[in-house]
This record gives C-alpha cells, sequence and structure tokens, in this order.
C-alpha cells in the first residue's frame, strides 16, 4: 500500500512538472496578443494543467481513489462521466474538484453504478 501511495505522488509530480514545462516553452517561443496562437496554446496548457491536478486530486482521496472517473477540461471547465456506487461518492468527487486551483465550473456526468446500488 505504501508503494502505491509514493508510486502515485511520483507519478503526479511527474505529470505536474511535465505541464509546467510544457507550459514555460510554449510561453516563450510564441508571440503574446489577445486571439494569438500563445493564448490558445496557454489555455491548452492551462486545461491539461487542471485536468492532470483534478485526477491527482482523485487518486490522493481515499474515499475515490477506486473509482473510474473520465476527466476532460475546456477552458477550466471541467467535465466528469463514469460511474459511482452511491450519491455520497458523487457529492465527494464533485467537492474536490471545485477545490481545484483553476476550476471555473464542473459538468457532471456521473451515474450511479447500477450493481453497487441493487
Amino acid at each position: 500500500m505504501h508503494n502505491r501511495k509514493t508510486l502515485s505522488r511520483f507519478f503526479t509530480a511527474s505529470l505536474l512538472s511535465l505541464a509546467f514545462s510544457v507550459q514555460a516553452a510554449e510561453m516563450a517561443s510564441i508571440p503574446r496578443g489577445p486571439g494569438s496562437a500563445a493564448d490558445a496554446a496557454s489555455a491548452y496548457v492551462d486545461d491539461a494543467m487542471i485536468t492532470t491536478m483534478v485526477k491527482a486530486a482523485l487518486i490522493e482521496d481515499k474515499q475515490v481513489q477506486s473509482l473510474k472517473i473520465s476527466v476532460t477540461t475546456e477552458k477550466g471547465v471541467v467535465k466528469l462521466s463514469g460511474t459511482v456506487p452511491n450519491a455520497d461518492a458523487g457529492k465527494r468527487v464533485l467537492q474536490l474538484v471545485a477545490r481545484v486551483q483553476g476550476v471555473k465550473d464542473v459538468k457532471s456526468e456521473l451515474q450511479l453504478d447500477r450493481e453497487s446500488a441493487g
């Protein structure tokens, strides 16, 4: 169990490091200005960073780490899909996601797992 937690933290740190590196490279190499490619690249990198941080938050939480939840982000809006065993687990997922820095809104397509419910 300790190895899984250590591996999880290493994976999360690696993804965050990669996302920061990509963002720094993009910002340094693309001209700035409203509607520029730099703005589009920045939004993409920011969305990738938010997705990574959301996934890390879900992995780190013992109550939801084993759930199969898909995460996508567009312009700061996080979309969740997958199944949860009960409404409390769904609420927990939404709370965790809402706390992540940069999340502007959360759109949930989470569904109750029929096998767990009944």
